[in-house]
This record gives structure tokens, C-alpha cells and sequence, in this order.
């Protein structure tokens, strides 16, 4: 937003960070922008720097910031025990403002978003992806730090000749003041629950993507039970289903599967759109994405007509997005597999699921207060060992998974390297090693040092895959 602001013409933009020195900003700044080449996150940075009136670090941060006429926080930011006085600020009526409220100012074109606890940032390539095929102009942006953001391209399309698909968190719905076009959750399970103050506030969060203005197509999944129990979409706004089996649609049009085959519907028009053994991503779950994304391209008009069979099969093309059951290295029989995304116990659960062999599963980290207990059920079978680094959710992890019979099978780790070198003493040809945290805050807590693949590297291991995994 910074950077924009800077390009729109403004002459005070003021930064604040909690960094408490430039070389620590740097570091934060390369890790928010991992989708973009170092030495282009360098240049950024530096222009960025710059063009800032003032840049207020460390102990001065927040300082004067009542002075400002407009207030720009991060998502996360009410998170933070230090912005007390955001806090205030906001209160009192204090104007803020977001990097998602902007994409969804400033785009003239259609805007496509998902939102959901698993499989948006999937659904949301895939879409894109999609659009790609048969659009000149389509940007991929929002919530995932991997896609580079194109807030300055959006506000030139004066036309509105592009089409925008964006990621959308739990924490960017609570700042929006519109919703998408067409707007899609993809599944709701417990998450953020202390963030929310307990699963119905986090439903009814989910939920704002169909229920604030602007959202015309509301996509739901037929089969999440959570999801379709929060009730009925808001007067006006057309629901699309997807689901596994036509009958779950009921009389909404959708998508679903029949005969090996992506079916889309509308009205008595039934379309085979994608052969799902054509898909490169692996497991069912990335069968319901791919779902979701097709339901999401049929409920735009422009896409349906003679247009969509060619946005279906691009989607076949998507490999796994960085970081979600991701192939990286290959060695001695063994595939090891980066699933850093999965911060809940449910998503690590499908991923080991995915995998469909046995595993070596390296997991731990901060405590969301999700039930541990369906992933604990697979320690002993599909996984043969866990190699659990510290936090407050592995302490829970541990219990549950003594509670379920399976305690000699996890030894405690004290670092990922460490975590990393005994998983290759353990994983036999044929085993995957998965990174999978199940836990929040692995990434800050464990990545200093360079993360999984730096210490995989530090073993005589390929440096590249050889195979997809299968």
C-alpha cells in the first residue's frame, strides 16, 4: 500500500514497523514478498525507503500516528499487544483504510474472491488460471504472499478490460466494506477461534464475503456441512453449488463429479468440462477445489458460453502452489514433501492422506485450540513416525497423540535441521518425509536458519525433482 501511495502521487506517507532496525526490516520485507526475485524485493525496498516522508521503527513505532489523516495497518494488525492505540484510534472513529478495500475500489473490471479455511489460495490459482486461457488481462492477488501484488495495474485498467481474482483472509474480510462479484467459501473448519472469540463469530466473518454489497453469485460448497448450516444466502444474490454428486446440488446450478469427470450445470444443460485424471494436483481435496474454481467460472456469464471447456482444461496444467504438499527433493527412494501451509491439524490430515504411503511427519508450533485428536488417529498407521519441533500446540499435539496409543512414535526436535536429519534416518524407500506443521507459527519460529530446503541441501540430496509424486 505504501508503495502505491507513493506511485499515486502522495508526498507524506509516513512508515511505521516493529522492526527494530533496517537490516531486521529488510529480512521481514523479504519474507512478506517470497513470490518476488530477491534482487526485484531489494529494489522495492529501497525505492520504498525513499519515497517515505518519515519511517518510525522499533521504539518510535505508532509515534504521531494520530496526526495522520488515514490510518493503513497490516490484516493482523488488532493482533498485536502493541496497537493499543490503533485500538483507540479506531474507537473514536478514525478513518483506516486496506490493501484489500483498495483492489476492490479501484477495479472496474470483474472481481472473482475466495475465502475459506482450506484450499483458497488453490481455488483461487486455479481460477486464474482458467481465466488466463481465454482473457487477455487477469491478476492474481490478495492474502498469499507467493503472488506478487498488482494494486497499481488494477487502478490503471480504466476500462475495466481485466479481471481480478483475489485471496481473501479472515482477517481482510473485517476490512472490507464490499464484497466480490462472485464470491466463494470453500469449506469453513475451526480456525482462528481466539481471533474470533469462538466458531460462530468466525462463520459469520467467513460469511461477509456473500452478505456486503456488491457480492452478486454466491458459490457454496454442498458438502461442508459447516458452511451450508450457517443458512440461506442474502435476498439477491444467486447461489452456485459444488459438490461431489449432482444430487447434493439440488436445484442450483454448480458443478460436480460423474464418471471420472468435472460435470458443470446450469438449468437442464449439464457440460463435461475436465477429465480429473488429467489434474496434476494430487489428493480429493484438490478434487473440491478444482470444483469450486469451475463452479466459480460457469457463474460468470462471460465465461459460460462456448469459452468454458477451454478455462476447464487449463486448470489441469496447475502443480502444487509453493508450500502445499510440494514436491522438493528426492533421495535414496524417498520424496520429501514442503506442506509449510498447513497450519491446522485438518489440512495436515489431507495432505498425509494425499500422500497415500507412509510417512515421517515433521509438525509442530503455536496452539489455534483446534481438536488434535483425527490426526493424532494416524500416528501408528499412515504415519510411522512424527518428529515434533517446540511450541504450545506440539505440547497439546503430544498429549493427544499419547491419548490415542501412539507416544513411542514421536520424538521432540530441537531444531528443523535437526528435525530434517533425523527424518532421513528414519524414512525407508518408498516413505515420504512431510514438512506439514499442523500448528501455527512454524515458519517464524523454525525458518531463521534458512528453512526446509537449506537443510535438505546440506545432505547429499537432489537438487530438483525427478518425478511428480504419486
Amino acid at each position: 500500500m505504501a508503495h502505491f501511495l507513493l506511485a499515486a502521487g502522495f508526498t507524506r506517507v509516513v512508515g511505521h514497523d516493529l522492526s527494530p532496525d533496517l537490516q531486521e526490516l529488510a529480512r521481514a520485507h523479504r519474507l512478506a514478498h517470497a513470490g518476488m526475485g530477491a534482487e526485484a524485493a531489494r529494489e522495492q525496498l529501497e525505492g520504498l525507503l525513499a519515497g517515505l516522508a518519515e519511517l518510525h521503527l522499533g521504539e518510535r513505532y505508532l509515534q504521531g500516528i494520530a496526526e495522520s489523516s488515514l490510518v493503513v495497518p497490516t490484516q493482523a494488525w488488532f493482533l498485536h499487544p502493541r496497537n493499543r492505540e490503533l485500538h483507540q484510534l479506531r474507537e473514536q472513529g478514525f478513518p483506516f483504510y486496506s490493501l484489500i478495500q483498495a483492489y476492490l475500489d479501484l477495479c472496474r473490471g470483474p472481481v472473482l474472491g475466495v475465502t475459506g479455511s482450506h484450499g483458497k489460495s488453490t481455488t483461487s490459482a486455479l481460477v486464474a488460471r482458467g481465466l488466463r486461457a481465454i482473457a487477455p488481462l487477469v491478476w492474481l492477488a490478495g492474502n498469499d504472499r507467493h503472488n506478487q501484488q498488482a494494486l497499481e495495474a488494477v487502478s490503471r485498467d480504466a476500462a475495466g478490460e481485466g479481471w481480478l481474482v483475489l485471496e481473501i483472509s479472515n482477517r481482510q474480510l473485517l476490512q472490507m466494506d464490499r464484497a466480490p462479484r462472485v464470491g466463494c467459501i470453500t469449506n469453513i473448519t475451526p480456525n482462528h477461534l481466539e481471533e474470533h472469540g469462538g466458531m460462530d463469530a468466525y462463520v459469520a466473518c467467513k460469511r461477509r464475503i456473500y452478505e456486503l454489497p456488491g457480492c452478486e453469485v454466491g458459490v457454496r460448497n454442498a458438502d461442508d456441512p459447516v458452511s451450508w448450516a450457517a443458512g440461506p444466502l442474502p435476498r439477491g444474490v444467486r447461489q452456485v453449488l459444488f459438490a461431489k454428486e449432482e444430487a447434493a446440488l439440488g436445484e442450483s446450478d454448480g458443478c460436480f463429479e460423474e464418471d471420472g469427470w468435472a460435470v458443470v450445470r446450469r438449468g437442464k444443460e449439464r457440460r463435461a468440462v475436465l477429465e480429473l485424471d488429467s489434474l496434476r494436483l494430487p489428493g480429493q481435496h484438490n478434487r473440491a477445489n478444482v470444483r469450486a474454481a469451475l463452479a466459480m467460472l460457469a457463474a460468470s456469464d462471460e465465461v459460460l458460453g462456448p469459452q468454458l471447456p477451454e478455462a476447464a482444461r487449463a486448470l489441469a496444467e496447475l502443480r502444487p502452489l509453493p508450500h502445499r504438499i510440494q514436491l522438493v527433493w528426492q533421495q535414496g527412494g524417498v520424496d520429501y514433501f514442503d506442506d509449510l501451509s498447513s497450519t491446522t491439524p485438518q489440512s495436515t490430515v489431507a495432505a498425509v492422506r494425499t500422500l497415500a504411503r507412509e510417512v515421517v511427519l515433521i509438525c509442530g508450533g503455536d496452539d489455534k485450540s483446534i481438536p488434535f485428536d483425527e490426526l493424532a488417529g494416524l500416528v501408528g498407521h499412515e504415519v510411522r513416525q512424527v518428529l515434533l519441533l517446540p511450541g504450545t500446540g506440539s505440547a497439546r499435539l503430544l498429549e493427544a497423540v499419547r491419548r490415542s496409543g501412539g507416544g513411542a512414535l514421536v520424538r521432540e526436535m530441537g531444531s528443523l535441521e535437526e528435525a530434517v536429519q533425523a527424518a532421513r534416518s528414519l524414512a525407508r524407500p518408498g516413505d515420504a518425509v512431510l514438512l506439514s506443521p499442523a500448528c501455527p507459527g512454524f515458519f517464524s519460529a523454525h525458518y531463521g536458519a534458512g528453512g526446509y530446503r537449506r537443510a535438505l541441501r546440506g545432505k547429499p540430496t537432489s537438487p530438483r525433482p525427478r518425478t511428480e509424486p504419486g
